[in-house]
């Protein structure tokens, strides 16, 4: 195989652009290169970027554009257009980019954008999906996972939160831990600060024992058990230790002292009137609740 010949000029430039990681615009080519004229240094751009070494971007100045060395993949038989969108896209790695973005900058116009984003879709070199909370559309390289931060993570499906799916597993887990208390508490009966201290589960923990009942397809990871646990936290059902680690807590529910009176329950309250056979007078329960 022939090796690619670089003129000196070509040599020069690519340090210049090997220590400029973002590129450089035009007018700042021409001040770093003083003693190359102007023909010299046009052949030795344009033989870069020919031969792909380089990619011009356009700038927010107008009428200038960013010289850079090329970043990423180069497609084959791919336009000019299709390659500067895919490199951006490619760049942006499994966030994305708007295409906002890719429109602002390229310098494109709306129907080049679209074309080369088309023919970049059919050959399966990049895909749109859109955000969670948004109808915009944001492009990706075509193998790469999106971002939770996109998708909204594995409780979302469809771009709608699984709030079934969430309240099932949350059960499951204020479940455990309470499975856990219970048989803390019956194993140390007779020293209450071990029964307090083996009612602590760690996180990861719950995570297996959540995969180990195969109650869902996908895969858990500790952070969606932990977000789940949050929920449980909010919910007063569990507590978290200063280490991370989660208790059940024991319902605590408050009466009101009315809601004590044997009047409140009685079958016959209806009946009861003073003076009757059924009254307050002769009623038991409301003298025993009295003298309480």
């Amino acid at each position: 195989m022939v090796k690619e010949e670089i003129l000196p000029a070509g040599e020069e430039i690519l340090t210049i652009l090997a220590c400029n990681e973002n590129g450089i615009s035009n007018e700042d080519l021409l001040n770093e290169t003083p003693k190359m004229d102007v023909k010299e240094r046009g052949e030795a751009v344009n033989h870069l970027l020919s031969s792909g070494k380089i990619e011009i971007l356009p700038s927010q100045i107008s009428g200038s554009f960013i010289l850079r060395l090329r970043k990423g993949t180069q497609i084959a038989d791919a336009t000019n257009e299709e390659q500067l969108i895919y490199s951006l896209i490619e760049e942006s790695g499994k966030k994305g980019i708007w295409i906002r973005d890719i429109r602002d900058r390229t310098g494109l116009s709306q129907a080049q954008m679209r074309k080369a984003l088309k023919a970049l879709e059919q050959r399966k070199l990049v895909k749109s999906i859109k955000a969670v909370g948004t109808t915009k559309k944001c492009y990706m390289v075509y193998g790469v996972e999106a971002d939770e931060s996109l998708t909204g993570g594995t409780f979302y499906s469809d771009q709608q939160l699984d709030s079934q799916f969430v309240e099932t597993i949350a059960h499951i887990c204020v479940a455990m831990l309470q499975s856990k208390r219970k048989s803390s508490e019956e194993n140390h009966q007779n020293d209450p600060v071990a029964a307090r201290e083996f009612s602590y589960v760690r996180s990861t923990d719950i995570t297996q024992f959540i995969r180990s009942k195969g109650v869902c397809r996908v895969q858990l990871t500790i952070q969606d058990i932990e977000k789940i646990l949050s929920l449980a936290l909010l919910d007063g059902s569990i507590e978290r230790r200063a280490d991370g680690m989660y208790r059940a807590l024991v319902p605590n529910i408050t009466r009101c002292s009315v809601a004590f009176c044997p009047c409140i329950h009685c079958p016959v309250a209806a009946d009861c009137k003073p003076g009757h056979i059924i009254s307050p007078q002769n009623c038991e329960y409301f003298t025993s609740w009295l003298q309480w």
